[in-house]
């Protein structure tokens, strides 16, 4: 009997474990996407060893453009051009941009959620936001296709699209055609820029590094008190009388009988 009982147990937490959410939606989505591609690139590694810096490239390149994306400036280039001295430019170009593509797709249904959530409505309806949305949707494509390869910030785009109810297969076809001739760039300038392999991993290195120690000074800063209400001429405004004791006391007290 305690048999069956602890068969079951293990079975319950088999599944619980395998269906379990591990974070929002799209840290589950690059959770599972990365464990799904290290167990696959298992047998592919066996067999053709060099495949497995690829592997790790692909995985870095999901981890990189994911939720922790903003907190990483010019982390990807120099691990761009570091592989494109290790494998030819354009193979890492293609498969930097299925990495990419694959974790635009879940950031973009993750923003969607969020930002039309009923707690940040007054924000969405405040001025800026809905002339944000507007010059957005005046040249959707384009905007995506430009921040996606030039200096501009992409992460604006990848508020701005879902608010504005940009089509996912449009915002990813943007994305794709603006951002693989950037990684084919990077990829390329790693041959001809004749800096150390050493010295550009470096580069990437210090900027996890300062990145993470910008995150945790700013993350671990005490919240400052909650201000108290304005005062008036020094006086802080007391304690506001409920409307219906309002109404008692104001009512009028029939006159007492002469005598």
């Amino acid at each position: 009997m305690w048999g069956r009982v602890k068969g079951r147990l293990r079975r319950a937490y088999a599944k619980e474990t395998w269906t379990r959410r591990r974070g929002d939606l799209t840290w589950d989505g690059v959770v599972w996407g990365s464990g799904i591609v290290a167990l696959l690139a298992i047998p592919a590694t066996l067999f053709l060893p060099q495949v497995g810096p690829l592997v790790g490239f692909g995985l870095v390149t999901v981890w990189v453009n994911g939720p922790i994306g903003p907190f990483l400036p010019a982390t990807y280039e120099p691990i761009l051009m570091v592989f494109g001295r290790l494998y030819p430019p354009v193979g890492v170009a293609l498969l930097g941009i299925v990495a990419i593509v694959y974790v635009e797709y879940l950031n973009y249904h993750l923003y969607s959620r969020v930002l039309h959530a009923a707690a940040v409505e007054p924000v969405r309806r405040g001025r800026f936001v809905t002339a944000t949305v507007r010059l957005f949707s005046a040249a959707p494509f384009f905007t995506v296709w430009l921040c996606s390869w030039s200096p501009l910030p992409y992460w604006s785009v990848r508020l701005v699209a879902p608010l504005a109810g940009y089509p996912v297969h449009r915002y990813l076809l943007a994305t794709f055609v603006g951002r693989f001739p950037r990684l084919w760039f990077f990829a390329a300038l790693g041959i001809w820029w004749h800096v150390d392999t050493g010295v550009l991993a470096l580069i990437a290195l210090g900027s996890i590094v300062l990145a993470l120690a910008v995150y945790s000074i700013t993350g671990t800063r005490c919240p400052t008190e909650v201000a108290r209400p304005p005062a008036i001429g020094g006086i802080e405004h007391a304690h506001q009388t409920p409307r219906s004791q309002l109404e008692t006391d104001s009512a009028v007290v029939p006159p007492s009988p002469r005598r």
